[in-house]
């Protein structure tokens, strides 16, 4: 009876073995996964989301001071 009782736990040692290593490789795969977002995400706002919201503010800011501009010149000028 000791013999195979001693088979059997070696059985379950192998496939709980096989379990925890199977979990690691998903958990190290979803972790490089996020990892690779966020690089991807702050690359991405660095060179395209913050330029781009930049030139816009700037041509909105441009036409208010064109507005502005062409409210000047179309007042009469008393000499």
């Amino acid at each position: 009876m000791d013999t195979n009782e001693i088979m059997v736990n070696e059985e379950v040692i192998d496939v709980t073995e096989e379990i925890a290593n199977a979990g690691f490789g998903k958990g190290l795969k979803m972790a490089v996964g996020v990892g690779l977002v966020v690089i991807i995400g702050g690359v991405t706002y660095k060179y395209v989301i913050k330029p781009t919201v930049a030139k816009i503010k700037a041509k909105k800011k441009q036409q208010e001071m064109d507005a502005e501009f062409d409210e000047f010149e179309d007042a009469e000028i008393d000499e």
